[in-house]
């Protein structure tokens, strides 16, 4: 299992706000059947990698519209193959270790 953040940004919009296109995004990962976590930086995904790279061209793609027609996006991939891994399991396994230390 894979876990991935992305995060994208369209360029040359006018104002400052992009949370109407943020949400556009969204919801192409919403309507797939990946688990996603919406954070204030980006959004993390986990699931099949093949799955979440159709999934991440769609979100990419949704992004244009007449007002944009510049996408800037940044991808992360935790691809482990040895024991599935999540990312509420990663963030157990950070915070078992601060309590031991």
């Amino acid at each position: 299992m894979a876990v991935v953040e992305v995060s994208i940004i369209p360029l040359g919009v006018p104002g400052t706000s992009l949370s109407g296109h943020v949400a556009r995004v969204l919801k192409v990962l919403q309507d797939s059947s990946l688990h996603f976590e919406l954070t204030a930086m980006g959004t993390i995904i986990s699931g099949d990698l093949d799955e979440i790279l159709q999934v991440l061209k769609k979100m990419h793609e949704s992004c244009f519209s007449g007002e944009v027609t510049r996408v800037l996006t940044q991808i992360k991939i935790d691809d482990r193959r040895d024991k599935p891994a999540s990312p509420e399991q990663k963030v157990r396994s950070v915070k078992a270790k601060l309590s031991a230390s």
